[in-house]
């Protein structure tokens, strides 16, 4: 009986399994997702063909003479080719100007036909400004004024010029005034094909002035605002400087979200993001949702909370700063209790007071706390190596395990190594004393090395050595200019 391979069923069922995701969950970036792990789909391949094979071998089936047949090959190529496309595309795509292109509207078809936008009304000096522009980009500049002038241009793309005229008649801006609000909206969704219109204003209003922003594809750039701002949409980079009052963004898609000299507290919600950059804050930060890119937080005052699973970590201020990237935690100068919680991340903390908490599925460790008298720790990592500076004039109670490993000690006497085997288990060291009188210090590593070492001064003070000076050479002069 001819043998058969699991792979083609395999392949037919996550195929169709894309599709009806697809179709199930249309805001999902299938391509997107594609694009970035389509290797997988090899790999994932050539472990359940090695599987098979070894399948075989135990049952005593004669095994393959190629192990991979010709047909296979040339999928095999297929699926690389398709995938690399896929992935330069994506990249393509994303430094492509926002509005130029879609993939799900008639973005690609036309030509592009430009009409100039100009509006002004009076405002007052602290308005509540709400604009509306559901795809372009949005600037918006704080001016000692009291009204609301817009700039900018409109661009729609249509096969012929008296259809663009006819878009451009349906879709005029305007600034009305609603209540206790001055509207600003670029009607695109009065035509039909609404991704065809796209507006790119230049808006300045009155510095007091209070911003609410709400649009479906474009970015946001809002600055010099005494008020506060607040950003609305699916698919938007969101840039803030100087702002008064509080700054809010929710958004569904980000590939950044930047805030600078922000007085009030800073809230971020969103579904997938990339890169989050935060400085100068006054309030307290709140990030909430699936961020992948790099995140830095400098100079913040107040407390930040960031839960982007499976990361999480609250810090109480942070002086000096924190950049996480992908599979690293680098924080200097911060204030706890800090806790983190990641699956797989290497981490490295230091010149940091008060309590601190981490707990890794995976990742080294390694923390430096500023200066005696320490707060609290609780290191965990379930594989990975954990070393620990402490500074001069510290006191502690250690109690370290390496459960896999071993632990090395650069305080000698005052902490005792024990080794324990339990039957039929690995070899673990564990690591326990007191130094002077202090905090109880728990480290704890399922596989990996423990070092508990003492920290030079140089060390706690967070800069290398100073060289010494060369000595003087003899009978010259000493310049005291």
């Amino acid at each position: 009986m001819k043998r058969s391979s699991v792979i083609g069923p395999l392949l037919l069922i996550l195929i169709g399994g894309l599709f009806l995701m697809n179709n199930l969950r249309p805001e999902l970036p299938m391509l997107e997702i594609l694009a970035r792990y389509w290797p997988f789909l090899l790999i994932a391949w050539g472990a359940l063909r090695l599987l098979e094979i070894l399948y075989w071998a135990v049952r005593g089936r004669p095994l393959p003479a190629a192990g991979i047949s010709g047909g296979e090959w040339t999928l095999i190529v297929v699926i690389t080719l398709i995938g690399s496309g896929l992935f330069v595309t994506q990249r393509w795509i994303s430094r492509w100007p926002q509005g130029h292109f879609a993939t799900r509207g008639l973005d690609v078809f036309g030509e592009p036909y430009d009409f100039p936008l100009a509006a002004q009304k009076a405002a007052g000096k602290t308005p509540r400004v709400v604009i509306e522009n559901l795809r372009g980009n949005t600037r918006v500049t704080g001016a000692d004024v009291e009204e609301i002038k817009v700039s900018g241009r409109k661009t729609i793309r249509a096969f012929q010029q008296s259809d663009a005229n006819t878009a451009n008649q349906q879709s005029p801006l305007e600034i009305v005034t609603q209540g206790d609000r001055i509207v600003i909206r670029t009607n695109q969704e009065r035509v039909s094909g609404e991704q065809r219109v796209s507006a790119d204003l230049d808006i300045t209003v009155p510095k007091g002035a209070t911003v609410e922003a709400r649009g479906r594809y474009g970015d946001f750039d809002v600055s010099e605002i005494a008020g506060g701002v607040e950003v609305d949409s699916d698919n938007a980079g969101v840039r803030l400087n100087n702002i008064g009052g509080n700054a809010r963004a929710d958004l569904r898609r980000s590939d950044i979200v930047r805030a600078a000299g922000v007085k009030g507290t800073v809230d971020i919600k969103g579904g997938r993001g990339q890169d989050i950059e935060l400085e100068n804050v006054e309030g307290q930060v709140t990030i909430s949702g699936s961020f992948s890119g790099d995140q830095q937080f400098r100079n913040l005052a107040r407390p930040l909370r960031f839960d982007s699973s499976p990361t999480t970590l609250s810090v109480e201020k942070i002086p000096g700063q924190i950049r996480m990237a992908l599979g690293q935690v680098n924080a200097e100068n911060v204030v706890g209790p800090v806790r983190l919680t990641a699956k797989s991340r290497d981490v490295e903390i230091g010149d940091f007071t008060q309590s601190l908490e981490i707990t890794l599925e995976r990742g080294d460790i390694q923390i430096r706390p500023g200066k005696a008298p320490l707060g609290k720790m609780e290191v965990e990592t379930r594989s990975g190596n954990i070393q620990v500076s402490i500074p001069p004039g510290a006191g502690f109670e250690l109690n370290a395990t390496a459960k896999r490993g071993g632990v090395e000690n650069d305080f000698g006497e005052p902490l005792r190594k024990v080794v324990e085997r339990e039957r039929d288990k690995d070899r673990s060291e564990r690591l326990a004393g007191t130094v002077g009188q202090g905090p109880l210090v728990k480290l704890t590593t399922g596989r990996g090395t423990i070092t508990v070492r003492k920290a030079s001064r140089t060390d706690a003070a967070g800069q290398p050595p100073v060289p010494p000076a060369p000595p003087a050479a003899p009978r010259l002069p000493v310049d005291r200019q």
